[in-house]
């Protein structure tokens, strides 16, 4: 059985029914809607986490998932419990899917690791990179080889049901795909090869994004990727920086691959400071 934390949503009144029809054992918690809490503080949330973690541990669950309000990111607590980061959880899935499908195409933003292109070449797949944008990676679904996508931040899509977010689906894939392929998520999980990435963000006013965008792709012309978003530098195997002008805010968003955590930490603050250098 599982535990689920529906935070209110209102996919409660649908998902949970559905689970309990499908003979999986639902631990439900927040599953009453509340009209007047529709966001919550982010130190409650992270709180919301630990608590579905410990209850997971103790109950020794298949796993725990926490649903938005909005029904489309997932949160998820393994059979061990412990709590699943996005991008682990995002290439687990593409694991899972390609392995059910025997290859296809999955669909992830620019920014995620190039662990998923290892993960398809070790499965027969295929890796199609897209801008960051939720349109963007919709867009990519329409191509008819495309079985998922994942935004690296929770949210998943699946073509073959429908090409827009929907966390509801993505806790029923993963229920398929475990039972299908007889596995425990901590098993599927352990499937993922090792990555090393961080992020960050840097101050930029909004007059000089154009002048440090510029002066960026003219400084490491020669070690440019495709440009499909943003500038990303490629310097190494597994090793490279993406400078990412925010849409909303006054600043750069910087993601970086490196061969080491702390190494691609320090990728990201020797960007942080260069994009500073550039504005002078």
């Amino acid at each position: 059985y599982i535990v689920v934390d529906f935070a209110n949503a209102p996919t409660a009144q649908v998902l949970a029914p559905l689970l309990t029809r499908l003979n999986v054992r639902v631990v439900a918690l927040n599953e009453a809607v509340d009209e007047n809490r529709m966001s919550i503080p982010s130190n409650e949330f992270q709180g919301s986490l630990r608590q579905l973690a410990t209850i997971c541990e103790v109950l020794e669950t298949a796993m725990g998932v926490r649903l938005d309000v909005g029904g489309e990111r997932v949160y998820v607590v393994d059979d061990l419990g412990r709590s699943v980061s996005h991008t682990v959880l995002g290439a687990a899935m593409a694991i899972l899917a390609l392995r059910a499908h025997h290859g296809g195409s999955i669909a992830v933003p620019v920014s995620m690791p190039d662990l998923f292109e290892q993960i398809a070449s070790e499965h027969g797949g295929q890796i199609i990179r897209t801008k960051m944008s939720s349109a963007a990676i919709m867009t990519a679904c329409n191509a008819p080889e495309v079985i998922m996508a994942t935004d690296g931040r929770g949210s998943f899509i699946w073509p073959g049901f429908q090409p827009v977010v929907d966390g509801m689906m993505t806790v029923a894939k993963m229920l398929e795909y475990l039972t299908t392929q007889s596995l425990h998520l901590s098993e599927a999980l352990a499937m993922v090869p090792p990555f090393h990435a961080a992020q960050g963000v840097v101050n930029c006013p909004w007059e000089n994004k154009g002048t440090v965008m510029r002066l960026l792709n003219r400084q490491y012309q020669e070690r440019l990727e495709a440009k499909i978003d943003g500038v990303k530098i490629r310097l190494g195997e597994h090793e490279w920086v993406l400078l990412l002008p925010d849409e909303d805010q006054p600043r750069f968003q910087i993601y970086a691959e490196g061969r080491s955590e702390n190494h691609a930490r320090d990728l990201v603050q020797r960007y942080e400071r260069i994009v500073e250098g550039l504005q002078e």
